[in-house]
């Protein structure tokens, strides 16, 4: 069963943390409306588009058009189908739709968690007012006909085992709409453990293996516009929604965590602004 309305799901940046407490608690994912200033989001909006053409030399390299995007993302997913094991990691990763590693630790995306760490809503949900990030963040573009871009039912406690307990936060930086895509959750579905028991991430695709969400009730994420947050449990059950418009979909997300957690990678202090390596074991 899907849901087609993100009213119960959806609350002001500014609402009583009460009643964003009761809708994630129950739902395990909340969407903040209008969450981010506009000069934030369009600053992310440009540097990832200026991204996006500096990757298409790796899709040209593989002879596949890219003046049209719709004809680039088929293109790309007819290679990914075909041919992935024999792709180079670095250029497979680009081709599911993930911005380089320079392109994700540019600072202008830290600017994202940095307005939201200010928000005591935000802070409330994290549960802790010291807010810290994992570094560095996906940041993706999605192209019509992509379907290999599409990531399969997960949560997202199963690709982050450095992490201790942390909240997700998806920003999309256009308008998302059902051809657009963007994402779908299954609500409720946080209150479960971690169900994932398959094999590490395959080296021909980059997504685990997909989950079975039946019984939970799923909702698709749309409309949102940009400035819109969506905030979900690292247990929600969710899965990316299918490009079938004509414009790339650009996105970026994070995992969030307070000072009760801990990570054992690079991590973004919210507080000093200064990225902090792993200590030593």
């Amino acid at each position: 069963m899907s849901s087609t309305s993100l009213d119960r799901l959806t609350c002001a940046p500014s609402a009583d943390l009460a009643e964003i407490d009761r809708v994630f608690s129950a739902e395990g994912v909340v969407v903040l409306k209008n969450a981010l200033p506009d000069h934030i989001v369009r600053s992310a909006r440009e540097f990832l588009n200026v991204a996006v053409s500096e990757v298409e030399p790796v899709i040209a390299r593989h002879g596949i058009p890219t003046s049209s995007v719709s004809e680039a993302g088929t293109g790309i997913a007819e290679l990914l189908k075909s041919n992935t094991s024999k792709l180079e990691p670095a250029d497979r990763h680009v081709l599911l739709g993930h911005f380089p590693l320079e392109t994700r630790l540019d600072p202008i995306l830290q600017d994202i968690p940095k307005h939201m760490s200010t928000l005591p809503q935000f802070q409330h949900l994290v549960g802790s007012e010291e807010l810290f990030v994992h570094m560095p963040p996906t940041a993706r573009f999605v192209m019509p006909g992509n379907l290999q871009a599409a990531v399969p039912p997960h949560q997202d406690v199963s690709y982050n085992k450095h992490l201790g307990p942390f909240r997700v936060m998806w920003v999309p930086l256009g308008q998302i709409d059902r051809k657009c895509g963007g994402m779908a959750v299954y609500l409720k579905s946080h209150q479960q453990g971690e169900v994932f028991d398959g094999p590490n991430v395959a080296s021909t695709d980059g997504w685990l293996d997909a989950v079975d969400p039946d019984g939970f009730e799923r909702q698709e994420l749309v409309p949102l516009s940009p400035g819109d947050v969506v905030i979900m449990s690292d247990r929600t059950i969710h899965e990316s929604m299918a490009n079938t418009s004509d414009r790339v979909r650009l996105s970026v997300d994070f995992r969030v965590f307070g000072a009760h957690s801990h990570s054992d990678k690079h991590y973004l202090d919210l507080q000093t602004g200064d990225i902090v390596a792993p200590a030593d074991k």
